[in-house]
């Protein structure tokens, strides 16, 4: 290998470390967890899986508006401490990660456009979009936040810490099967409330699921959190 592709190769496997780590992780979601925070302040806006979370918090008695986001932080940078990797964070990596997120979301955009349409539903889950443009980005945000930390980032690492830690089963069968059942709980998460069951939108949205639980595996959570505000910004925005 000539030392200019050897340069390169070293550059971009050191690019897809630095992406999952933690600390990276951290810094990349958490404008996007001041921006739901703040956004749903102004606009009074409550979402879901913020609300269970503070919930679950609250069993152990600990209270608090802001408790879910602080979770999330501390469960990051416990993570990197932990882990006892560099505390190093360049903006080139995170401008990457940007990217890389806006890329991964193009094909679940494409895939919910194509089944509405074969639907007949009129274009990209034509109608999702009524709260309007910023309440839909705004939940969006927090959704792609909150829903990556509960059914990926904890919810695969419960099942591999019961099935493969402490029950020794194989790993390989043991994640595409955490894969497969977060993905559906995912699914079905969003029927909670005031949304009515729909088919399709269960079988879309595990479809979603495992695809944003596969970028989660290889590229890591912040990567997984871009990837679904982007898709979620895109359904909020969709003309039609």
């Amino acid at each position: 290998m000539a030392p200019a592709q050897s340069n390169l190769h070293r550059s971009a496997a050191s690019y897809l470390q630095r992406t999952r780590r933690p600390l990276n992780c951290l810094l990349f979601v958490l404008p996007l967890l001041v921006a739901y925070e703040v956004g749903a302040i102004f606009f009074g806006h409550r979402l879901l899986a913020n609300e269970h979370l503070r919930e679950l918090l609250e069993l152990f008695g600990a209270t608090g508006r802001f408790l879910p986001p602080f979770l999330v932080v501390v469960v990051l940078f416990v993570w990197h401490v932990v882990s006892k990797q560099r505390w190093q964070a360049d903006v080139r990596t995170l401008l990457g990660m940007a990217l890389e997120s806006v890329l991964w979301a193009l094909p679940l955009v494409m895939l919910a456009e194509v089944m509405s349409r074969l639907k007949g539903a009129g274009g990209l889950l034509a109608g999702v979009g009524q709260r309007g443009p910023a309440v839909g980005v705004l939940s969006g945000i927090g959704a792609a936040v909150y829903e990556e930390f509960l059914f990926r980032l904890a919810g695969i690492a419960l099942f591999l810490l019961l099935t493969v830690d402490a029950a020794r089963l194989p790993r390989r069968a043991m994640l595409v099967l955490a894969v497969i059942i977060t993905s559906v709980l995912f699914s079905l998460y969003h029927f909670i409330g005031a949304e009515g069951f729909s088919t399709f939108r269960l079988v879309l949205r595990s479809l979603a699921g495992a695809y944003l639980a596969v970028v989660y595996i290889y590229r890591g959570f912040g990567i997984a959190v871009g990837a679904h505000a982007c898709y979620d910004a895109a359904v909020a925005l969709w003309p039609g």
